[in-house]
C-alpha cells in the first residue's frame, strides 16, 4: 500500500496519461461512456495550479469508470473494451477490473469501476460474462454520478508504442462526484492517499474551496442522497485536527518526526475542509 508522497513522481504520472490517451483513442463505442477518477483526476480539475501551490503528487494507475447503460449493451461492446486492452499490450490481473502494463520501465494499472445493484458494493461486476470478454468493474458507491456529473478536458500527447501525438477528449468526474467517490474510499479503507488527493483538489479547485463548494452546490447531483451521506461524512472525518482526516493528509506530506510540519498540515486540511463544506449549503 502507497502512504507517503515518495512513492510518487511526475514521470509515472504522465506515463498514466499517456496510457489514458491511448485507449480513449481507440475505445470505439465506448467513447461516451467512460470517465476518469481517482490519481489522475486532479490534474483536470484543478489545471493551473494557484502560485506558490505544491504540484500534485501524481498516481500509478488510471481509474475508469463505466457507465453502464440501461439494457441496451451488446456483447460486441464488451468484446471491443476488452480487445482494445489487450491490443495496447495490457494484461488483466486478478481481481478481474485491474489491468496491467510495464511502460518504460514503470508499472501502470487500468482499474474499471462501476455502480451497479446486481452485486453488492465492494464486489466485481461481470456485465457480459460468457460473451466472450471477460471485462470487470469494481463496484463502488457513488460512481454512477460521474454520469451526470462530469467535465471535459481535451489533453494531447503522445500514444503508446510509437503511435504518433493524439488528441482526445476526456471525461472527468466533476468536483462532487470526486469528493464524494474519495471520502466514501477513505471510509471504506483509509489511505493516507484519498485523504491526500480530497484535500489537495479542493484547496487548489479554480478559485479555492469555496468555489469548489458551491460549484459542488450547482451540480446537476446535488440533492442525491449518496451526496448527503458523504458530505455528512465529510464534514466529520475533517472537523477538527485530532479526526482521521487531517492525520492521514499529514501523515501522507509530511516526515513524522516534523512535529511543527505535521500540525501545519492538519490545520490546511481542516481550513479547506470546512470551507467548502460551508460553501456548500450557502
Amino acid at each position: 500500500m502507497r502512504d507517503h508522497h515518495t512513492d510518487y513522481d511526475r514521470y509515472v504520472t504522465d506515463l498514466c496519461e499517456r496510457v489514458l490517451l491511448t485507449l480513449l483513442g481507440d475505445v470505439g463505442p465506448w467513447s461516451d461512456r467512460i470517465y476518469l477518477a481517482g490519481g489522475l483526476a486532479p490534474r483536470y480539475l484543478v489545471g493551473q495550479l494557484p502560485d506558490g501551490a505544491r504540484a500534485h503528487v501524481g498516481t500509478t494507475d488510471v481509474d475508469l469508470i463505466i457507465g453502464l447503460a440501461l439494457g441496451d449493451e451488446v456483447p460486441e461492446t464488451y468484446r471491443t473494451l476488452h480487445n482494445n486492452l489487450k491490443n495496447a499490450g495490457f494484461r488483466q490481473m486478478e481481481p478481474s477490473f485491474r489491468w496491467s502494463r510495464t511502460v518504460d520501465g514503470a508499472r501502470i494499472y487500468v482499474e474499471f469501476l462501476c455502480e451497479t445493484d446486481q452485486v453488492a458494493s465492494g464486489a466485481i461486476f461481470r456485465p457480459r460474462e460468457g460473451t466472450g470478454s471477460s471485462v470487470g468493474a469494481f463496484n463502488v458507491r457513488g460512481a454512477q454520478l460521474a454520469t451526470r456529473d462530469y467535465i471535459e478536458r481535451t489533453i494531447e500527447g503522445d500514444r503508446l508504442d510509437d503511435g504518433g501525438r493524439s488528441t482526445v477528449t476526456v471525461r472527468v468526474a466533476g468536483i462532487l462526484t470526486y469528493t464524494v467517490l474519495k471520502i466514501l474510499a477513505f471510509q471504506d479503507r483509509h489511505e493516507n492517499k484519498d485523504a491526500y488527493d480530497l484535500v489537495f483538489t479542493i484547496a487548489n479547485y479554480p478559485g479555492g474551496p469555496t468555489a469548489a463548494g458551491r460549484a459542488s452546490a450547482d451540480s446537476p447531483v446535488a440533492g442525491h442522497p449518496q451526496v448527503a451521506e458523504a458530505i455528512v461524512l465529510l464534514a466529520a472525518r475533517f472537523a477538527d485536527a485530532s479526526h482521521d482526516g487531517p492525520h492521514a493528509y499529514a501523515s501522507f506530506l509530511a516526515d513524522p518526526d516534523n512535529n511543527e510540519a505535521v500540525a501545519r498540515l492538519r490545520n490546511e486540511a481542516v481550513a479547506a475542509i470546512g470551507q467548502y463544506v460551508t460553501s456548500f449549503f450557502r
